[in-house]
């Protein structure tokens, strides 16, 4: 840490409830919309922000987090910035099914648990490392670009705990014991040479 060295303040979002029609289900890719009762939890948590300035936001391009991201900043004068590298983990063939239909289309496929997570490459999908070094690459482009200010990503469950995990020094067999519920926020300083965690899956 470098004296008087302002850290970068992230506010870090999991999207609210989704639609009735896509819980249940591997959502990665999969476009899903928030739910009446997902809207009510990130108007809840926008009040949280009321006393809380941002220069900049940013949201996984997907409809459930860039919605997220809208209903925190409304009122002020930026607009989310949707980027890709903040999607959920890519699910292949899998995304948007549930287990039951995964279990009726692949009878014969490999056991999955996150438990062995990293050992698992979804078919058509990502395998860990991909999702991982995509999601760091995309956190650490954000926090160049605004050095020593307060911004907010609004993103997903994985990509949350990827990040999480990182400023924590978490090993990946850890990562899995935090929780990151519908509409949570989790707020981390970044310095020069290291990460203070502040809040994790903080709910309103």
């Amino acid at each position: 840490m470098v004296k008087g060295e302002k850290p970068t303040r992230l506010f870090l979002v999991r999207h609210g409830e989704v639609v009735e029609s896509a819980q249940g289900k591997f959502l990665g890719f999969t476009d899903a919309g928030l739910s009446a009762n997902g809207r009510i939890q990130l108007e809840r948590l926008s009040q949280r922000f009321k006393l809380e300035s941002l220069d900049r936001a940013y949201a996984s391009d997907l409809e459930r987090a860039v919605e997220s991201a809208k209903i925190i900043c409304r009122g002020r004068a930026i607009q989310p910035e949707g980027r890709a590298e903040f999607r959920e983990m890519n699910m292949g063939e899998w995304d948007g099914r549930s287990w039951k239909e995964i279990e009726r289309r692949y009878p014969n496929r490999k056991k999955f648990h996150f438990s062995n997570l990293k050992q698992f490459h979804f078919p058509g999908g990502e395998n860990w490392d991909q999702f991982r070094n995509r999601v760091l690459k995309g956190l650490n482009t954000i926090l160049d670009e605004n050095r020593g200010k307060p911004i907010l990503l609004a993103a997903h469950a994985g990509v949350n705990r990827v990040i999480l995990a990182k400023a924590l020094g978490l090993p990946f067999k850890r990562m899995f014991f935090m929780d990151q519920a519908y509409a949570c926020l989790n707020i981390i300083d970044f310095y020069s040479d290291y990460a203070m965690v502040k809040l994790v899956n903080g709910t309103f």
